[in-house]
């Protein structure tokens, strides 16, 4: 049976965008430092657009910092270096649960602004 969220289906797209890793970091950075400046400019006569920019830089951001994370932990798969059965299945037990966690971390920041957007 094929699983979508397999920790070999996360490597093969890590692997992927492997060349986008510290691009991705960095604007995550860069838009963090841009979303406290546009905070500190926002008062309440701002107008609603300057306001939704702002969250749509933070949502941005925490996007862009997920999907480098994921990069990272995804790009090497432990299990593949070890020969040792034991260790094998242990890091294989965690390369599951990092493929779990990352199944409900990748999308929450895209969904969690739709869902502010709505609500709003």
């Amino acid at each position: 049976m094929k699983y979508w969220f397999h920790p070999d289906v996360f490597n093969n797209v890590a692997i992927t965008l492997a060349t986008y890793r510290w691009k991705l970091l960095t604007w995550s950075i860069f838009a963090f430092i841009l979303f406290f400046v546009l905070q500190y400019q926002i008062t309440n006569v701002t107008p609603e657009l300057l306001i939704w920019l702002a969250i749509f830089i933070l949502f941005s951001a925490l996007q862009a910092l997920v999907i480098a994370a994921f990069i990272f932990f995804f790009q090497v798969l432990p299990s593949s270096k070890v020969q040792d059965k034991k260790w094998h299945k242990f890091y294989r037990y965690i390369e599951w649960c990092e493929a779990a966690l990352f199944g409900f971390i990748l999308p929450a920041p895209t969904l969690l602004f739709v869902y502010a957007l709505l609500t709003i």
